[in-house]
């Protein structure tokens, strides 16, 4: 089966491209630097493969070998512990690059399994290393991902300082939100390619708090949530949520902290327009 990926024209700038190989040129042009093809990144081809929902594309302790881009689809990268439960560690969607975890390893620390039908682009490490020599756009590339990899870790270890789980969801629902837009979707609907599970392994807490969390949620009137469809109803609510170490406020209690918000500054207001009154002298 061959790999569709996105057109020319879209806004995540993959190239229109389907089939079993894609050039340098196609990959440097996704990353935003179309002025460094060139006849040379033309000729130079790399492997594209489909990997089916719930196949591993990586496994614990394979050889350190290969870096994959998502040309399409979704990953979650897991690690086992020795009683067989599964941590996961991040979600890998269109334009991460996964197997970063074996750079400076002689093997990957953790997995990586296809979420839902999933296309990616091959790019072996000593090709990669080689041809960063000659053409230094390529060696980019590995800059480019091992910073993207230093954000997530970042990313990951703001989520997990919250002590409140409703907290923990509202950022990682931001977050979410944040890549979706960096490609050029929607920043406020959600297609939400994990389980709640997955989610709450993700966050460190249990399912069943994740489902009730998103209810709450949506209940409140922060989000709207349709099975794994999940828009972001007021945005300005989540990210004050996710500033705060305490819960959520009620739907209720945010409206009346709005009006005594509102209240507190016509009474500065007025204040202040009573003082001016009181400087300026009689006209005569």
């Amino acid at each position: 089966m061959t790999c569709p990926t996105a057109s020319p024209t879209s806004a995540t700038g993959f190239p229109s491209r389907t089939g079993t190989r894609c050039t340098a040129s196609d990959v440097l042009r996704w990353f935003g630097r179309p002025d460094q093809v060139s006849s040379a990144t033309d000729l130079i081809e790399f492997q594209m493969r489909q990997v089916h929902a719930g196949r591993s594309l990586v496994v614990e302790g394979q050889p350190f070998e290969k870096l994959h881009l998502v040309s399409s689809g979704s990953f979650k990268c897991v690690q086992t512990d020795v009683d067989g439960y599964e941590q996961v560690l991040a979600f890998a969607i269109h334009g991460d690059i996964i197997g970063l975890d074996g750079l400076g390893q002689a093997q990957h620390r953790s997995g990586a399994v296809a979420l839902e039908d999933a296309c990616v682009v091959t790019l072996p490490i000593r090709d990669l290393l080689a041809l960063g020599r000659e053409i230094p756009a390529l060696e980019y590339l590995l800059h480019h991902a091992a910073g993207a990899e230093v954000s997530r870790c970042g990313d990951t270890q703001y989520l997990m300082a919250a002590p409140s789980s409703e907290v923990r969801v509202a950022r990682f629902l931001l977050q979410f939100a944040r890549r979706q837009s960096a490609l050029g979707h929607s920043g406020r609907r959600l297609r939400m390619c994990m389980t709640r599970r997955d989610i709450a392994s993700h966050l460190g807490v249990a399912h069943e708090t994740v489902s009730r969390v998103l209810t709450a949620l949506d209940h409140d009137g922060y989000i709207s949530v349709s099975n794994r469809d999940i828009e972001l109803v007021d945005l300005s609510a989540l990210y004050e949520l996710q500033r705060v170490t305490r819960g959520r406020q009620s739907r209720e209690r945010r409206a009346d902290t709005a009006r005594q918000a509102a209240a507190r500054a016509l009474v500065k207001a007025a204040d202040s327009a009573a003082g001016r009154l009181i400087e300026c002298p009689d006209a005569r």
